[in-house]
């Protein structure tokens, strides 16, 4: 079973710079998925890497950091909320980074380290702290994800950056939710995982204007396209990147 996917390399993980035949599949398969069209959302073949298990999604940030920013070469303050174990380990490594991992649980054995807890409705630290924040599909699991945004505002720095990914439907024109949807089955039929909570729409950026952010949605198409072979790092070339700035007042005055 290992040498299906260690021997050759067709594939490769930018987190733990290996290379594969081929990636694990992984993801959930349920028709509302594929009815809604949600995008990072759903099953697909060369989802997980066989080494770090880092997703696709995963990989894609990831290389937004690498090429498209100075997180991992500048000094930096970062909040990572609900963090993944293999961007995690990546991540702690950066001793350019003041790196705050936080969860909404503790979660010893999905880190195997023990990770401070932290409700995203009313984060424990001081306003104007964080450069950037990476909050990587959990917005979805939230109930009042307007509050959670605000907080993510609230403690970035003025000019900082927060990284906000969901799943999300463009065909959908207003984000899809339903309070009377409570029970795991159910929320599995009308979101797609058993745990979420929304099915978000193009409105997104607007529900994230509201609370004070600028906006950026970044395409691998037009934005990322300078990453050579893209496509050998399996991430799905649908998702799109929410790039979201606490502006900077004092420099556009200036």
């Amino acid at each position: 079973m290992r040498g299906i996917y260690y021997s050759g390399d067709q594939y490769h993980c930018p987190v733990c710079h290996h290379s594969f035949r081929t990636f694990l599949p992984g993801g959930f398969d349920l028709p509302v998925i594929g009815e809604k069209q949600i995008i990072g959302a759903g099953y697909r073949e060369n989802n997980v890497c066989p080494l770090c298990q880092s997703t696709d999604r995963d990989r894609l940030v990831y290389l937004f950091l690498k090429y498209k920013t100075d997180l991992l070469t500048e000094p930096n303050t970062l909040l990572h909320v609900a963090p993944e174990p293999a961007l995690y380990r990546k991540l702690r490594k950066h001793k350019n980074l003041h790196y705050f991992p936080v969860t909404k649980y503790q979660e010893g054995l999905y880190y195997n380290v023990q990770i401070p807890s932290a409700d995203l409705l009313d984060l424990p630290f001081e306003g104007e702290t964080y450069d950037w924040v990476i909050c990587n599909h959990v917005l979805e699991h939230i109930d009042d994800d307007k509050k959670a945004m605000t907080e993510i505002y609230r403690v970035l720095k003025p000019g900082g950056t927060a990284l906000l990914q969901v799943p999300i439907s463009f065909d959908l024109d207003k984000t899809y939710e339903n309070p009377e949807v409570i029970s795991a089955e159910d929320r599995e039929k009308h979101f797609g995982q058993f745990d979420h909570v929304r099915i978000y729409g193009n409105d997104y950026i607007k529900r994230l204007e509201s609370v004070g952010f600028q906006v950026s949605v970044l395409s691998q198409e037009r934005d990322l396209s300078d990453i050579e072979n893209l496509e050998k790092y399996a991430v799905n070339p649908k998702e799109k990147l929410f790039l979201c700035t606490r502006p900077d007042y004092k420099n556009h005055l200036l």
